[in-house]
C-alpha cells in the first residue's frame, strides 16, 4: 500500500474511493466491472489533451423538454384579456433592451456607408412558405401571458392569411418563443430553429405584434429607405450606442409595396428612442404626427395592407375579404366638439411630455393633443357658431372593417 500513503493525496484517495466501491458492490452482489458506462468514452486524443466538448446536443436536450403549444384555453383566455394587457407603452428601447429587438441571424451588419446598414439576409427577406409560421413556446410563461400570445395570434389569424402553428416534425424551420434576453426577434424566415424573444417586461400585446410582425418579415418603419422625407432624426440626442438603430434599410433588401410612410404602424418606434437626456431623437416634418409615432397599440390598417400583400394573401383569416388597395382619402368637413367633449387625450404618451405644455414651441400640439394631461379643460364659454378656423379636415380612409382617421388643420 505504499502508493495509498497520505503524502501522495491524489492517488490516496482514489483508492479510498475504490474501496468503497468494491465494497459496495459485494454488499450487493455487483459485477462492477460488467457495468455499462454511463458517459461516453473520451478519445485517446482528448483524453492526452484532457480537452472535451459540449455537442449540439447538449445545447437542445434542456431546452426540448420546454417546449410546448398554445390550447384552446390559451384562446379562451385571450378573449378575457384586460385593456391593461394590450398596451403599455413602448419598452423595447427601455430598461435593459438596449441593443434594439433585431437579432438573430438576420440581425443587422454593423457595416455603415453613407448613413445606410445592410441586411444581413443578402437575398432580402425570406419569407414563411404560404404564410405558415410553425412554433414552439417555452413552459415559462404563465396563463396570462400565454393569453397575450394567443391574443396575439388571433390578430393574425383574423387579419391576415398569416397562420401561427404548432411545430411538426417536418418543420425544420420554425420560430422558439422564449423568455431569454428582452425583446427581439429575427427579420422573416432565418432558417432552422429561431429565436423569439418576449421577456417579462415584453408580456403585452403590442409589443407582441411588433415581435411578431419582425418575424414575419418586417423592418421598423422609421428605418425605411426614405424615412429622411417623414422624419428628421436628431443625432445629438442619441445614445451613441445606440446610433446603429436609425440606419436605413437599403431599398433592395425591402419593400414596403408602395404604401406611404406611416406615422401610425406598429413598427414605429416613438419620439424620445434611445434617448440620452430625455429630448426627442426622431421628430416627424408633420409637427403634429411627432406625438403619434410610437403611441399605436395595434396594427395600423396600412400594416395590416402590406402584410396581405407580402404573402399575396386572398382571403385574410377564415370569411374576411383581403384589402387590396386603400380607398383615396375623402375629405369631409366636420365641427369640431364643444371644449366640454373635446377635452381628452389624444395620444397615451402625454404624460412623457408634461414640461412641453407651456413651451413656446410645443403649447399649441399640446393643446390640441395632450388637453387633459395638460389641464387645458378649463370649460370656455360657447360661441353662438363656430368659426373657420374650428374646422377640422378629416381624411377617413377605409380598410377592409377598419377607419383610419388623420387629423390636420
Amino acid at each position: 500500500m505504499k502508493l495509498c500513503s497520505p503524502t501522495k493525496y491524489s492517488i490516496y484517495y482514489s483508492c479510498v474511493l475504490l474501496a468503497y466501491i468494491v465494497k459496495f458492490s459485494i454488499a450487493q452482489e455487483v459485477d462492477i466491472f460488467s457495468l455499462e458506462p454511463t458517459i461516453p468514452l473520451r478519445s485517446p486524443e482528448e483524453i492526452d489533451r484532457n480537452e472535451t466538448f459540449l455537442s449540439d446536443d447538449d445545447f437542445v436536450r434542456p431546452l426540448n423538454a420546454e417546449e410546448t403549444f398554445l390550447t384552446e384555453e390559451d384562446f379562451k383566455n385571450a378573449e378575457a384579456l384586460s385593456d391593461g394587457h394590450i398596451g403599455a407603452g413602448k419598452i423595447l428601447w427601455r430598461q435593459f433592451f438596449r441593443k434594439g429587438d433585431i437579432r438573430g441571424k438576420a440581425a443587422w451588419k454593423l457595416e455603415q456607408r453613407e448613413g445606410w446598414r445592410r441586411n444581413g439576409v443578402i437575398n432580402g427577406v425570406r419569407k414563411w412558405p404560404n404564410g405558415r409560421i410553425p412554433y414552439v413556446l417555452s413552459n415559462q410563461y404563465n396563463e396570462r401571458e400565454r393569453a397575450v400570445l394567443a391574443r396575439s395570434f388571433q390578430a393574425y389569424h383574423s387579419k391576415t392569411c398569416i397562420k401561427f402553428v404548432p411545430r411538426t416534425a417536418l418543420d425544420n424551420d420554425y420560430l422558439y418563443i422564449g423568455k431569454i434576453d428582452g425583446c427581439f426577434s429575427d427579420v422573416g424566415r432565418a432558417g432552422g430553429r429561431q429565436e423569439l424573444s418576449l421577456d417579462d417586461g415584453c408580456m403585452q400585446y403590442d409589443t407582441a405584434i411588433h415581435e411578431l410582425m419582425h418575424s414575419v418579415g418586417f423592418y421598423h418603419e422609421h428605418e425605411r429607405w426614405d424615412r429622411d422625407q417623414h422624419i428628421n432624426i436628431l443625432w445629438h440626442n442619441i445614445d451613441k450606442d445606440a446610433y446603429d438603430q436609425f440606419g436605413k434599410v437599403d431599398l433592395a433588401e425591402s419593400s414596403y409595396y408602395g404604401q406611404v410612410y406611416d406615422y401610425y404602424s406598429i413598427m414605429h418606434y416613438d419620439s424620445l428612442a434611445f434617448s440620452k437626456n430625455g429630448f426627442e431623437t426622431m421628430v416627424a416634418k408633420r409637427p403634429e404626427m411627432t406625438a403619434v409615432i410610437g403611441a399605436a397599440i395595434d396594427f395600423s390598417p396600412v400594416d395590416v395592407l402590406k402584410m396581405n400583400l407580402m404573402y399575396q394573401c386572398t382571403e385574410a383569416g377564415e370569411a374576411t375579404p383581403i384589402v387590396t388597395e386603400i380607398p383615396k382619402p375623402v375629405a369631409v368637413q366636420i365641427v369640431a366638439p364643444e371644449p366640454d367633449d373635446e377635452c381628452r387625450d389624444r395620444t397615451n404618451l402625454c404624460w412623457r411630455w408634461l414640461d412641453r405644455c407651456r413651451s413656446f414651441f410645443f403649447e399649441k400640439i399640446m393643446q390640441e393633443f395632450c388637453p387633459l394631461s395638460c389641464g387645458f379643460c378649463t370649460p370656455k364659454p360657447k360661441s353662438a357658431a363656430p368659426s373657420s378656423q374650428t374646422m377640422l379636415e378629416t381624411k377617413v380612409t377605409s380598410t377592409g372593417g377598419a377607419n383610419y382617421l388623420q387629423f390636420g388643420r
